[in-house]
């Protein structure tokens, strides 16, 4: 009898440990991680950058006057860094299949020289958003991380290039990541992209693309980010959507990275609730030290070495 009742309470308490476990994993995948890694990122200074941005509080779509106001403020942020930043201006059309349709596309370009000359790393988010919505989630998160990325590596000496894209007429199709990965000269130079990208205005900033034979980016994630949040499950589930990233683009083109978003919230996506009120600041804090973790990372690796036949 006394067996039995240990058995039972044994079992109950195993359950219960499960649980426990099971419910910090998935809380894991749901909520930021609260305060800052040593990585150099600050969220205050980006959410500043982004206030100034989105000035306006209003949409910005591809071709409009107001992303034309959002381009110029981008533009002056990197001249303050020192930076000589390059509109690539393209009129650019998708695969007619999935994005019918041509749009007028200008996207911004920076680079960081490294020493060595070869493959460069390309940090990439996009600048314009929906018709619906001023778009703070979806993507000026992406493009506040990005300015200060660029903003840390001033004067930082690496043994790769850095190219800082920041793309155009992403929502109407990917034509700026098409229209960079078509027609411009830097293309070629590109070893791997770390794209930064939100469904949504809260939550983690998850890794859940990386790219044909990426067992050692992997490796690199896991031992170099410091909160690391991926899941396999999330790609499956996200190649199910009717979305796409500006990651799709380069993927396509035979290149591997690292695809970052954040999820939760997502009824506030492509709305006119996207704005600077409803963003979660563990979020932005999360995808930047992502993004600077990677990138210091990534600047000084053998990009040649780091795809894997697994």
């Amino acid at each position: 009898m006394k067996s039995g009742r240990f058995r039972l309470w044994f079992a109950l308490a195993f359950v219960a440990a499960v649980t426990a476990v099971l419910m910090v994993l998935w809380q894991s995948q749901l909520v930021a991680p609260s305060g800052a890694a040593d990585t150099g990122f600050s969220q205050e200074r980006a959410f500043e950058t982004l206030k100034d941005l989105l000035a306006e509080d209003r949409p910005h779509v591809a071709g409009s006057a107001e992303n034309a106001t959002i381009r110029d403020r981008i533009l002056g942020e990197l001249r303050s860094y020192g930076y000589v930043p390059e509109i690539q201006s393209a009129f650019q059309c998708a695969p007619p299949d999935r994005y019918p349709g041509c749009t007028q596309v200008e996207n911004i370009i920076a680079v960081h020289a490294g020493t060595d000359g070869g493959k460069a790393v390309l940090a990439t988010a996009h600048y314009d958003s929906v018709p619906a919505g001023p778009g703070a989630g979806d993507d000026g998160a992406g493009t506040a991380v990005i300015l200060e990325l660029a903003r840390a590596f001033v004067g930082r000496e690496t043994k790769n290039d850095v190219i800082f894209l920041i793309t155009d007429g992403e929502e109407t199709g990917l034509r700026g990541a098409f229209a960079f990965a078509e027609k411009h000269p830097l293309m070629k130079d590109v070893g791997i992209v770390v794209n930064l990208e939100a469904r949504g205005a809260a939550g983690p900033s998850m890794m859940f693309e990386t790219g044909e034979g990426s067992a050692r980016l992997m490796d690199i994630f896991a031992g170099t980010v410091a909160h690391p949040v991926a899941n396999s499950l999330t790609y499956e589930v996200y190649k199910l959507l009717p979305n796409d990233t500006d990651f799709s683009v380069y993927r396509k083109h035979g290149l591997v990275g690292f695809n970052f978003a954040f999820s939760n919230a997502a009824s506030l996506y492509h709305s006119q609730f996207d704005k600077l009120d409803n963003l979660d600041r563990n979020s932005l804090q999360h995808h930047g030290d992502n993004a600077f973790a990677l990138a210091f990372a990534l600047a000084d690796a053998d990009l040649n070495a780091l795809k894997s036949d697994a």
